[in-house]
């Protein structure tokens, strides 16, 4: 028969693994929205430029 004091035990493997495997969720969430934050960045970094070559040639060509 188990005794109380391995049931507590295992519950409290069980949580770790638990609040473990939360941890890593939301560390892999963290680093995936800074990714798309970098990436969104680039993107409108790149249409910033864009922009600021298609005014020059505009005014250039008037």
């Amino acid at each position: 028969m188990k005794t109380p004091q391995n049931i507590d035990i295992r519950l409290t493997d069980a949580l770790e693994r638990q609040l473990l495997q939360e941890a890593i969720e939301a560390q892999q969430e963290y680093a995936l929205d800074r990714a798309i934050k970098r990436l969104f960045q680039k993107v409108a970094g790149f249409f910033k430029t864009s922009e600021g070559r298609v005014s020059h040639t505009v005014s250039a060509a008037h």
